[in-house]
């Protein structure tokens, strides 16, 4: 979750925002949304086995590995979980990424598992299971933990001395066999115990962004991260665990880890972009290639927005643009192409939209099946062995290719379509790409598909390999255009 935090305001401005739930709750919801009767599925969809293999860089579907989509669904009623839910349905999103304290932390001030709070949580899950959505639920999060004098829920966090509870202060979390520390991963470790056997439960997230809660260092963040990681597995061994950072680049202070996606022993790394430009779909491919390069493991976008910025501040202006859904959409395709084992993983427009009397449901709406085109175009691609391909353009595109010896996926766009406008040219003509491809395949046939649907094929060619290029010219097209490449026998 991402908000500008007071106390870090120089820190977060360096690192495109920090995160965190973006407004305080209201005294009731009905300013939010109107109440919903929840939608109940006659007919559940059924659940593909999704997995993560070792070795794989994508998790696979029913024993192909695939790219998935994905969404972060908030709310502070089930009622509101259960309609993005039903919305998620509608777009092609496998997966939702769900921060477990948006009903509150979950323990009592002694670290007993609430139970009026876990059934609650029960219920998303098993609305999720009958909408054939599997979840990540994210343990607790940074703000969590954050005793800072802007954005914080420290000071209603059950554990806190003032509610009651044991702790003094957020560090003791991260002090190595604490007190505070045991109480956390027990209450942890009970509902790993509780939730294990439901299948749609994708992956367990230990802590979302622990770079910014108060007291924690990259030696006692990886050490507190690692011991959750080995308590889980010993309690639901095979399920895949995971941790997040909060982006923070070189130079920009205490938050800067850089080793800690190198020595987490976590199954996937995530990204959560949110660049200062807006140009987000060029910050995924290029984040995504150099954690690919730099850590050798599996890449998820967990989170990613054009802005960091709440969307009704002056720094948030991006996500409200009046041409917002296509940078949104260029980002989505983006991520097909990027060698993310995911892509979508959208903030705002996504569930924290929700928040935001001004917003809520109708600018979620807005977006629902914005991940549909892509979905289609990837659907039945084995992506088994799929990596990013060096490329180079002619300077009226840019975009970027990822694939193997048999199959390429490339995506391109009209170059001069950037934020804060998006404006795009009428018709983009005569461009080119070529492509480094592996293997010894010489001729390959190339389908351009239309982006607006992802099925349709525009036109085909046949290309002939040179050296360990081959170059493609695109046929004419305004906004952009994705194309598959089959080596031929």
């Amino acid at each position: 979750m991402r908000i500008f935090l007071i106390a870090l305001t120089a820190l977060c401005l360096a690192v495109s925002g920090c995160t965190g739930t973006p407004i305080a709750a209201p005294t009731s919801t009905a300013t939010l949304m109107p109440t919903v009767t929840p939608t109940l599925i006659s007919t559940p969809i059924p659940l593909p086995a999704l997995t993560l293999e070792e070795g794989d860089f994508y998790f696979s579907i029913d024993g192909q590995q695939s790219l998935m989509f994905s969404r972060n669904v908030a709310g502070y009623e089930t009622s509101q979980y259960y309609q993005l839910l039903d919305l998620t349905s509608t777009g092609g999103s496998k997966f939702v990424r769900i921060q477990l304290d948006s009903f509150g932390m979950g323990y009592s001030n002694t670290g007993e598992v609430n139970e009026a709070w876990a059934t609650k949580w029960e219920d998303v899950f098993e609305k999720a299971a009958l909408n054939g959505i599997y979840v990540m639920p994210t343990f607790s999060a940074w703000y969590d933990w954050n005793n800072g004098n802007g954005y914080s829920t420290w000071k209603s966090n059950p554990l806190n001395a003032v509610k009651g509870g044991p702790v003094a202060s957020p560090a003791e979390l991260f002090q190595k066999d604490s007190a505070t520390q045991i109480l956390w991963l027990q209450w942890m470790q009970t509902l790993v115990e509780r939730w294990q056997g439901r299948r749609n439960i994708l992956a367990w997230e230990v802590f979302s962004e622990v770079n910014l809660a108060s007291g924690s260092t990259e030696t006692t963040g990886i050490d507190f991260v690692n011991t959750a990681a080995a308590l889980i597995r010993s309690t639901d061994p095979g399920r895949p665990v995971t941790a997040s950072i909060a982006d923070c680049p070189p130079g920009s202070g205490a938050c800067y880890w850089p080793d800690f996606y190198k020595k987490a022993n976590i199954d996937f790394v995530e990204m959560h972009p949110y660049p200062p430009s807006a140009q987000l779909d060029r910050t995924i491919i290029s984040e995504a290639r150099q954690s690919l390069a730099r850590y050798g493991r599996p890449v998820l976008i967990g989170e990613s927005g054009l802005s960091a910025a709440t969307p009704d501040s002056s720094d948030g202006k991006a996500t409200v643009a009046e041409n917002a859904q296509r940078g949104i959409r260029h980002a989505i395709w983006a991520a097909v192409v990027s060698g993310a084992m995911n892509g979508r993983a959208l903030w705002w427009e996504d569930g924290v939209a929700i928040y935001f009397p001004a917003l809520n449901l109708p600018f979620i709406q807005t977006y629902a099946d914005a991940d549909l085109q892509a979905s289609n175009f990837v659907r039945g691609v084995d992506f088994s062995g799929f990596k990013p391909l060096t490329s180079a353009s002619s300077s009226g595109v840019w975009g970027a290719a990822v694939g193997n010896e048999k199959t390429v996926l490339g995506w391109y766009r009209d170059a001069a379509c950037e934020p804060p406008d998006w404006n795009l040219k009428s018709n983009i003509s005569k461009q080119t790409v070529t492509l480094s491809v592996t293997g010894t395949a010489v001729n390959w046939q190339v389908d351009f598909y239309d982006t607006r649907t992802g099925t349709d094929i525009l036109s085909s060619t046949m290309v002939t390999r040179n050296g360990d290029k081959v170059t493609v010219t695109l046929p004419d097209f305004t906004d952009d255009i994705a194309f598959k490449m089959y080596a031929q026998k």
